[in-house]
């Protein structure tokens, strides 16, 4: 493979696959032989047909992309094996890959995975890691196997983590670093310079598929645990309180807020303040209790309406210190 280009088939989907995409189409040393994403659907209220992050990406570069409701049917495997890839390169799909997938390729499917493996296996690892308040992640090359996450890895790129980053940022920061290390990483592996290292399933951990619940904030909670869900659970599902009115509850997302020192802020020994109530109103925002220490909520959207300062929502619901916010809206369960 050292005097010819690497053919690539690309499977991809999520913002989290644009970057990486981009930088093997730019690349002199990858023959990008198709691209492949999932349908476009309906979103928003006017229930608008919508792309994929990806699909939009090739329709705004004037680049062919295939729309595949299942990569797995018998047309389409046929399809792609006329191609003869080196190599089929995932990254944020949303479909899984059947075993004559798997194998079809010259070298592997490749697949890029927002994790340190084997940690975080599964649908959401960089929400995860900002909930369970990390200060390392990473990404690695994944020999793709037909379990899950479970295949041998080619290369892991660690990243180190400020203790304030959310999901947006950290999503970001992961595909950029993926886009960097991507096309050597293939060139190493058809070149044999690469071989895949098998992952210690004992060490692993799976990360579970977000679900809009998750949001919900439990004022019980301690201020450390509420910091990490405002910063993990944006852009979505956001994290959500309830504000009792006269007439109605309304549901209020925190957009930005803030761990603070529970000093001066809490009740004396003794003296417990009910989780939820507000302890201090100011221009930066409203300081509610924790079931241990306090946050700054900074800013919110109110049901209905559009994002605001904190302090403009408690100036427009006469909000006082002393009132206590509700916990977050109760979700049915999914059905599995």
């Amino acid at each position: 493979m050292e005097n010819s280009k690497v053919k690539i088939f690309f499977f991809g989907s999520g913002a989290f696959a644009v970057p990486v995409l981009e930088a093997l189409c730019l690349s002199p040393k990858i023959q990008m032989c198709g691209i492949v994403t999932q349908p476009d659907k309906p979103a928003g209220r006017k229930m608008v047909l919508t792309p994929t992050p990806v699909g939009r990406w090739c329709d705004m570069h004037g680049i062919e992309c295939r729309r595949v409701p299942n990569v797995n049917a018998p047309e389409f495997f046929e399809s792609l094996k006329a191609e003869s890839p080196d190599m089929i390169v995932v990254v944020s799909f949303g479909q899984l890959l059947r075993e004559a997938l798997l194998n079809l390729p010259k070298f592997c499917c490749l697949n890029v995975h927002a994790s340190l493996l084997p940690k975080y296996r599964g649908a959401s690892p960089i929400t995860s890691a900002v909930l369970n308040g990390e200060r390392e992640s990473g990404v690695c090359f994944m020999h793709m196997d037909k379990g899950l996450d479970t295949g041998a890895v080619f290369e892991s790129h660690r990243l180190a983590l400020p203790p304030d980053i959310r999901t947006d940022a950290l999503e970001s920061r992961l595909s950029g670093l993926a886009a960097e290390k991507i096309v050597s990483c293939i060139v190493n592996i058809a070149e044999r310079h690469l071989e895949a290292v098998p992952q210690n399933h004992d060490a692993a951990t799976v990360s579970k598929k977000i679900r809009k619940g998750d949001g919900s904030i439990k004022w019980a909670e301690s201020a450390m645990v509420i910091d990490r869900r405002i910063r993990a659970f944006y852009p979505w599902p956001g994290v959500c309180f309830r504000l009792a009115l006269p007439d109605r509850a309304v549901n209020v997302k925190i957009t930005a807020g803030r761990l603070i020192p529970s000093s001066g802020h809490v009740s004396s020994p003794g003296t417990p303040v009910t989780p939820g109530t507000i302890l201090k109103l100011a221009k930066e925002g409203m300081t509610a209790a924790c079931g241990a220490g306090a946050i700054l909520i900074e800013r919110v959207i109110p049901e209905g309406k559009k994002e605001m300062g904190a302090a403009d929502f408690a100036r427009g619901f006469r909000l006082a210190a002393g009132d206590v916010l509700a916990d977050g809206p109760e979700y049915p369960p999914k059905n599995k």
